[in-house]
C-alpha cells in the first residue's frame, strides 16, 4: 500500500489539471473572503460585523465543486487516457488502487481544506476595519470553530462521494456531469414535484450535507444536521464500495 501511495502521489503532483484546480480553489474561496473583509468598513450597521460564516461562502459555493471535480479526476483521468492497464499490471489488487487514490487525496483535501478556512478568516480580517475586524475572535468564536472541523470533514464525504461515482462511471465528463446537475438541481426540482417532493427533500443526500455544512435543516426530517453529515457519509461509503465492486469485476 505505501508504495502505491507513492506512485500515485507522483501521478498527482505532476498532473497540471491537478495545480490549475487547486489554484482555482484558493482563488474562489480567498478572493471572496477578501470582499467580504473590504464589505466589512464599519461605516454602518450593515458592514458593522464581520462573522466567521461569511468570509467562508466562496469555499462552500465554489471551493468545494473543485474539490468534488478532483476527486473525480483521481479515477477517471487514468481511464481516459488509457493509463488504468499500467496500472493494474503494477498493482493487480484493484481495490488497494482504488484505496490509495481516496485515501491520498482525503487527506489533501482535509488539509487543504482547514488550511484555507484559517486564510479566509485572517484574510477578511486584515482587509476588514478595526470595528468590523475585532467582532470576528478567530479561536475564541464558537461559529469559526465549529467551520474548523466542519468544512474538512465535509471535504472528505464529498472526496468520498466523489470517488464512488467517478468509479461507477469511469468518464470524467459524465461523472462530473452527474454531480453537478445532482448537486445544483436534481434534488431541488426534485422537491417540488408532489408527493415524492417532501421526501427528497428530507432525504436527499446533498439537502442534508448542506444542511451539515450551514447549520441549517431547510426540511427538518426528525433529525439534527450533524446527523445529515452523517446520513450523507452513508451514501458517500456506500457509493465507494459499489464503485470498488464494479472496477473489481469490469475489463480494465
Amino acid at each position: 500500500m505505501i508504495n502505491t501511495l507513492r506512485s500515485e502521489w507522483i501521478k498527482l503532483s505532476t498532473t497540471k489539471s491537478f495545480i490549475w484546480t487547486t489554484a482555482l480553489f484558493l482563488l474562489f474561496s480567498l478572493g471572496y473572503a477578501a470582499l467580504a473583509g473590504t464589505m466589512a468598513t464599519g461605516d454602518s450597521l450593515a458592514t458593522v460585523f464581520l462573522f466567521a460564516g461569511n468570509t467562508v461562502t466562496g469555499l462552500y459555493l465554489l471551493g468545494f465543486l473543485m474539490i468534488m471535480i478532483q476527486a473525480i479526476m483521481m479515477y477517471t483521468t487514468e481511464f481516459r487516457f488509457g493509463f488504468q492497464q499500467q496500472t493494474f499490471l503494477a498493482t493487480p489488487k484493484r481495490w488497494q488502487v482504488a484505496v490509495a487514490k481516496w485515501l491520498l487525496y482525503l487527506v489533501i483535501a482535509v488539509v487543504l481544506t482547514f488550511i484555507t478556512v484559517l486564510l479566509c478568516f485572517y484574510t477578511a480580517k486584515a482587509l476588514a476595519s478595526d470595528t468590523a475586524s475585532s467582532i470576528l475572535v478567530v479561536w475564541e468564536d464558537e461559529q469559526a470553530r465549529r467551520i474548523m472541523w466542519q468544512y474538512p470533514l465535509a471535504a472528505a464525504l464529498l472526496v468520498t462521494f466523489c470517488a464512488g461515482i467517478a468509479l461507477l462511471l469511469k468518464h470524467t465528463a459524465g461523472a462530473v456531469a452527474v454531480v453537478l446537475v445532482w448537486h445544483f438541481a436534481l434534488e431541488n426540482l426534485l422537491s417540488l414535484l408532489p408527493r415524492i417532493g417532501e421526501f427528497v427533500g428530507k432525504y436527499g443526500p446533498f439537502t442534508n450535507l448542506y444542511g451539515f455544512i450551514t447549520n441549517y435543516q431547510s426540511v427538518d426530517p426528525g433529525w439534527s444536521v450533524e446527523m445529515g453529515g452523517l446520513y450523507f457519509g452513508v451514501w458517500a461509503v456506500v457509493l465507494f464500495i459499489l464503485g470498488i465492486v464494479v472496477l473489481e469485476k469490469r475489463d480494465a
